[in-house]
C-alpha cells in the first residue's frame, strides 16, 4: 500500500482555493517532509482553469519534487443541481476537468454528494466560505416547499452515473467520497447509490474520520464494502465531534483496519486527511500519522511506502 496526502494540506497551509504558486510551494513542502504522492483537487472553475492554464508549470513542479498525483477532485456542486441547464454544463465542465486530471497522472477521479437542497441556518456541511475549515455541521435546516427526496437522489445517481460512463472512456475509475451532512453521508448510503448507478468504473472513497463521525463502526463499513472501493482517506476522530485526528489520537482500530486491508488484498492510497490550527501543527500530525501508520503496517505485515 502507500501513503499518501490530501489537497487538504495545500488548502490548510495557503486557503480556499490556493494559487499555481501556492500549489508549487506546497509540493516543495512535502517533498522536504518526505512524501511522494498526493491528492489534488480543481477547487471550483476558477481554481480548475488556473490549473489548466499552468499545466506546463505543475507538470515539471511534480517531477522536481518527486510526486505522483493518484488522485484529482473536480469540485462542482452544479453536478448534482436540480437545474437540469446547470447540471448539464457542469457534465461539460467534468469532462474538461476529468482530462486536467488524466494530463496531472491520477488514476482516479473524485466526487462529492455535496449538501441537500434545504434551507440552511448557519453554515451549510464541509464549507470553505471565508470561516474556519468544518468537517461537517449543526445546523438546523427547513424543508422547502415542494422538496422531494426522491427527485433529490434520482439526479444524484444520473449525474455518478455520467461520470462513471465517460470515467469508462478514460479508463479511470470515478470515487464518490462520503460526507457528514451530504446525501451520501453513511456506508448504506453508499451501497445504495453504488447499486443505483451499477457501473464498474463508479466506486467508494473509503473515508474513516467521514464514516466514524457518521458513527458507523469503521472496521465493519469496510467490510460491507469490499471489493467495491478504489480509494482510502484515513484520518482518526472520536464521534463525539466531526474532527479529523492524527492516527492514534482517537478511537478507530487501526490495528484491525490495516488486519483487514490485508486480507482483501487492498494494494492501493491510503490518503492521511487531517485538520490543523497552523501549519506547523499540520505538518507535525502529518509525520505523527505517518509513524503511526508504518508502525501499524509493520506489526500487521502490510507493505507501506509514501
Amino acid at each position: 500500500m502507500k501513503l499518501s496526502v490530501t489537497y487538504l494540506v495545500t488548502i490548510l497551509k495557503y486557503g480556499y482555493p490556493p494559487k499555481p504558486e501556492d500549489d508549487y510551494k506546497s509540493l516543495e513542502s512535502l517533498r522536504k517532509m518526505g512524501f511522494h504522492y498526493l491528492e489534488m483537487e480543481g477547487l471550483g472553475r476558477e481554481h480548475a482553469e488556473n490549473v489548466k492554464a499552468h499545466m506546463k508549470e505543475y507538470r515539471q513542479a511534480l517531477l522536481d519534487n518527486d510526486i505522483h498525483i493518484h488522485n484529482f477532485c473536480i469540485v462542482d456542486p452544479d453536478l448534482v443541481s436540480l437545474d437540469d441547464n446547470k447540471r448539464h454544463t457542469a457534465y461539460d465542465h467534468f469532462k474538461e476537468m476529468a482530462e486536467v486530471g488524466c494530463a496531472l497522472g491520477a488514476e482516479t477521479l473524485h466526487l462529492a454528494s455535496y449538501a441537500p437542497p434545504v434551507e440552511y441556518i448557519g453554515r451549510k456541511p464541509y464549507q470553505l466560505d471565508g470561516g474556519d475549515y468544518a468537517f461537517g455541521s449543526t445546523a438546523r435546516v427547513r424543508i422547502p416547499d415542494g422538496f422531494c427526496w426522491q427527485r433529490v437522489w434520482d439526479t444524484l445517481v444520473e449525474s455518478a452515473r455520467f461520470c462513471g460512463e465517460y470515467g469508462k472512456t478514460l479508463d479511470k475509475i470515478i470515487l464518490m467520497e462520503p460526507r457528514v451532512g451530504e446525501v451520501i453521508c453513511s456506508v448504506d448510503s453508499m451501497i445504495r447509490l453504488l447499486d443505483d448507478v451499477n457501473c464498474d468504473y463508479f466506486k467508494a472513497n473509503f473515508d474513516t474520520g467521514h464514516f466514524s463521525a457518521q458513527r458507523e463502526d469503521v472496521c465493519l463499513a469496510l467490510a460491507k464494502l469490499e471489493n467495491r472501493y478504489a480509494n482510502i482517506h484515513v484520518a482518526d476522530n472520536n464521534p463525539k465531534d466531526t474532527n479529523h485526528l492524527p492516527l492514534g489520537d482517537g478511537s478507530i482500530d487501526w490495528e484491525e483496519f490495516f488486519r483487514i486491508l490485508s486480507a482483501q488484498g487492498y494494494d492501493g492510497y491510503l490518503g492521511i486527511d487531517l485538520g490543523a490550527k497552523d501549519d506547523q501543527q499540520l505538518e507535525r500530525d502529518l509525520i505523527k500519522s505517518r509513524d503511526f501508520a508504518a508502525a501499524i503496517a509493520e506489526k500487521t505485515g502490510v507493505s507501506l511506502r509514501w
